[in-house]
């Protein structure tokens, strides 16, 4: 089943004697800071990106819950999600996170908040600097496999048959081997390649999509044209049809 909106009470990954934050290891952090956004008992698809990135990490304590998902990157998100035909041209991404009832539920891959050092800023004399950008995020399947191994099979194990499809933000090569590997170790029996950017796997389509980040230079570029980035928006669509 699908978390139901709102902040989750999940502390499967946090030893007894730590409070909010946990280092998992010596290059990672980790906050207690779980939620998921919209969807209704029997949603269509299923969003879902990494983690909280910092803009939204720091929204969890003093805004309102509903405009902390996807926060700062909401349009572009919607130009994605309308672009492979989830949503029509009149939806936005807001009104559907802010829905409890709408087709489309929100989260992320690992549902805290996880950041890992960066090197490069903190030898720049800044002290101990953390990120979760795209390069340190898919360092995240080699060097804390045990978290996102506890994420999923948490919250991507029993899924509703109403889910046709779980989108995940990102379409990077390595983000996209290292989760269809988590998808194919979750669902040995089932699990069947489509194309580069879909597999299928109990009865659903797993997809990725172009993050839409500011910080990813090839956002238009998937969007707009049919050639390099923009194939993996034709595989994306070849997927969800």
């Amino acid at each position: 089943m699908l978390p139901k909106h709102g902040r989750i009470d999940c502390r499967v990954c946090f030893p007894e004697h730590v409070n909010d934050v946990f280092e998992p290891n010596t290059e990672w952090r980790m906050v207690n800071d779980p939620g998921a956004w919209g969807g209704n008992d029997k949603p269509e698809y299923l969003i879902l990106g990494f983690s909280k990135g910092f803009t939204q990490a720091g929204m969890c304590n003093n805004n309102k819950f509903e405009d902390i998902a996807f926060a700062g990157i909401r349009e572009r998100l919607t130009q994605a999600l309308r672009a492979v035909g989830i949503m029509s041209d009149s939806e936005h991404v807001t009104e559907n996170i802010n829905n409890p009832s709408s087709k489309i539920a929100f989260g992320s891959l690992v549902r805290c908040s996880v950041s890992r050092i960066d090197s490069k800023k903190s030898e720049a004399g800044n002290g101990k600097v953390y990120s979760c950008t795209g390069p340190l995020i898919t360092k995240s399947f080699e060097e804390i496999p045990e978290i996102i191994s506890n994420c999923t099979r948490q919250y991507l194990i029993g899924l509703p048959e109403s889910i046709k499809a779980v989108i995940f933000l990102s379409n990077s090569d390595k983000y996209v081997c290292g989760v269809q590997r988590i998808i194919e170790n979750l669902y040995p029996k089932s699990f069947k390649r489509i194309n580069p950017m879909c597999v299928e796997a109990e009865g659903k389509r797993w997809i990725h999509i172009a993050h839409a980040s500011g910080l990813n230079g090839h956002f238009n570029t998937w969007l707009k044209t049919d050639l390099g980035p923009g194939l993996k928006r034709l595989q994306a669509i070849e997927g969800l049809n």
